[in-house]
C-alpha cells in the first residue's frame, strides 16, 4: 500500500497547487487525477480540459523543476511530463525498495501462443503485454537499449518463446560475436548462431535468397524471423550484409520474412538509413543514452526512453498502443524444452553477386529504372499515387498496384531528401528543363 499512498499524496499536491493558482498566474481547473502504480514508476494522469496545455508547460518547465517539488518519494532517474491522450501524464521512478525489477516469464498470465507473438512483460496495470510480427501492423521491430538496459535478455526471452512455435524458422545473428546468445541453439534455428563477420554475411544472404525464392514460388511458407543483435556492427563490418539487412526490412513482409533488429545506438545512419528505419514499425525501447537516441527508439519525441531506469524498464510502441513495461525474463528451465541443433550445420557461401538476383515469378520487388525516375518526379512535384501509376503505365510497364505505388512514393521521397542533402535541386532542374 505504500506506493498507493505516495501516489495519492502526489495527486493531492499537484491538484491543490493547480487549483489555487500556485503554478500559474491563473488557476488551472483540474477535473480528475488518475494514479498509476507501475512496476518501475509511479504516474498521474491529470485531466485539466482546455487548461491542459498550460498545466503541461508549467510542470515540464526548467527540466521539471516545479514537478520535482511535488513528488513525495525519493525518486530514481528523471521525472517527466507529457501529453497522454487528453490528459497530462507525469511519472517518476520508484526508489529501489519499491521497484519491481524481477518478472520471470512463468509468473505472467498465460496468453495464446503462435502467430509470431511473444510475451514482452508486465505493464503498469499488471497486464501481460504481447508483441508480434505480422503482415498488417508490425512486420518488423526495432529493439533499442544501452548497456545495462536489459536489451540482451529482452531478446533472449523473445527468441525462446518464438522457438516454441513450429510455424517459425529463426535466423540469429549476434553482432556481439557470441556474447548475447552464447550457448543458444534452438530447435527452430535454420543455421548455427552467426558470430563472425563471415557468418553474419552468410546467414543474412541466405535469408535474402530465401525471401527471393518465396517471391518466385508464391507458395505458403513458414514464418521466417531474422534476429540481429547489435545490427550497427553488422552493417559497418560488411557492405553485403548491410544491403541484405536493408532488403530484408524493405521487402520481406510480403514473403513472410520478419526482422527484429537490436542496437545500443539507435541512430538512423547506423540502422541503414531512413528507408530501413521507417519500415521498423514496432518499437521496443529500453533505456537509451540521450534524447536523439530516444526519438529513433520510440519513433517520436515522446515518451522519453532516455528517462527509463534500466534493467528491463521499457516502452513498447506499436500503431495500436504504447505501454510502459517491465520486461519478463526466461529461466534456464524455460530454455531447455526448445534447445536443439539447428537445421543446417553451417551457412552456405555468400558473395556480392547474390545481391543482383531478383524474383521472377511475381513483379520484381526491386524497382525498375522507370519506376525510380517516376517516384523521384512524383516527390519533386508533390504528386500522388494516381499520377505515379499513370506515368509508369504510359512508359510501358505494368501499372503498379496500390501497395507497390505507396512503396515507390516512399522511395521517391527518400531519394529526393538524399539529393537535397547533397546539394542537388531536382525541382529547380525540372523547371529549367521545362522552360527550355
Amino acid at each position: 500500500m505504500e506506493r498507493e499512498q505516495f501516489l495519492a499524496d502526489f495527486a493531492r499536491r499537484v491538484a491543490r497547487a493547480a487549483t489555487e493558482g500556485l503554478l500559474d498566474r491563473r488557476t488551472i481547473a483540474v477535473r480528475q487525477v488518475e494514479t498509476v502504480a507501475g512496476p518501475r514508476a509511479g504516474a498521474l494522469h491529470i485531466h485539466a480540459g482546455l487548461d491542459a496545455g498550460r498545466l503541461l508547460r508549467r510542470l515540464s518547465a526548467d527540466d521539471c523543476a516545479v514537478l520535482r517539488q511535488f513528488i513525495p518519494w525519493e525518486f530514481s532517474g528523471e521525472p517527466i511530463a507529457y501529453m497522454y491522450g487528453r490528459a497530462v501524464r507525469v511519472e517518476a521512478g520508484w526508489p529501489p525498495d519499491l521497484a519491481e525489477t524481477d518478472v520471470p516469464l512463468h509468473t505472467l498470465a498465460p496468453y495464446p501462443k503462435g502467430e509470431g507473438r511473444w510475451v514482452v512483460g508486465k505493464n503498469e496495470l499488471g497486464q501481460t503485454v504481447v508483441a508480434g510480427v505480422n503482415l498488417d501492423r508490425t512486420p518488423h521491430w526495432l529493439v533499442s537499449g544501452a548497456t545495462g538496459s536489459g536489451k540482451t535478455w529482452t531478446l533472449r526471452s523473445a527468441l525462446v518463446q518464438l522457438a516454441t512455435d513450429p510455424a517459425n524458422r529463426l535466423v540469429v545473428v549476434d553482432g556481439k560475436r557470441g556474447a548475447s546468445f552464447r550457448g543458444y541453439s534452438l530447435q527452430r534455428m535454420v543455421g548455427p548462431l552467426a558470430v563472425t563477420p563471415d557468418e553474419w554475411r552468410r546467414a543474412l544472404v541466405w535469408a535474402m535468397r530465401e525471401m527471393v525464392r518465396r517471391y518466385d514460388t508464391n507458395g505458403k511458407e513458414e514464418r521466417l524471423i531474422v534476429v540481429v543483435d547489435e545490427v550497427q556492427e553488422v552493417i559497418v563490418a560488411d557492405s553485403v550484409a548491410a544491403e541484405a539487412v536493408r532488403r530484408l526490412v524493405v521487402l520481406g513482409r510480403d514473403a513472410k520474412v520478419h526482422c527484429l533488429l537490436a542496437t545500443q545506438h539507435p541512430i538512423v545512419k547506423a540502422l541503414g538509413g531512413p528507408t530501413v528505419t521507417r519500415n521498423l514499425v514496432g518499437r521496443l525501447a529500453l533505456r537509451v543514452a540521450d534524447f536523439d537516441a530516444s526519438r529513433v527508439a520510440v519513433g517520436g519525441s515522446i515518451p522519453r526512453a532516455d528517462h527509463l531506469l534500466g534493467r528491463g524498464d521499457a516502452y513498447t510502441v506499436a500503431p495500436t498502443a504504447t505501454h510502459r513495461v517491465q520486461v519478463a525474463h526466461v529461466t534456464r528451465k524455460e530454455l531447455e524444452p526448445v534447445a536443439g541443433p539447428p537445421q543446417m550445420e553451417e551457412w552456405p557461401e555468400a558473395e556480392a553477386e547474390d545481391l543482383g538476383r531478383a524474383p521472377t515469378g511475381r513483379p520484381s520487388p526491386w524497382p525498375d529504372a522507370v519506376e525510380v525516375g517516376a517516384a523521384i518526379a512524383a516527390a519533386t512535384q508533390r504528386r500522388g499515387r494516381p499520377w505515379l501509376q499513370r506515368v509508369i503505365a504510359e512508359a510501358g510497364l505494368a501499372r503498379p498496384g496500390s501497395g507497390r505505388a505507396d512503396r515507390l512514393l516512399a522511395l521517391g521521397r527518400d531519394a529526393l531528401a538524399w539529393l537535397e542533402e547533397k546539394g542537388w535541386q531536382p525541382g529547380r532542374m525540372m523547371q529549367m528543363i521545362a522552360v527550355e
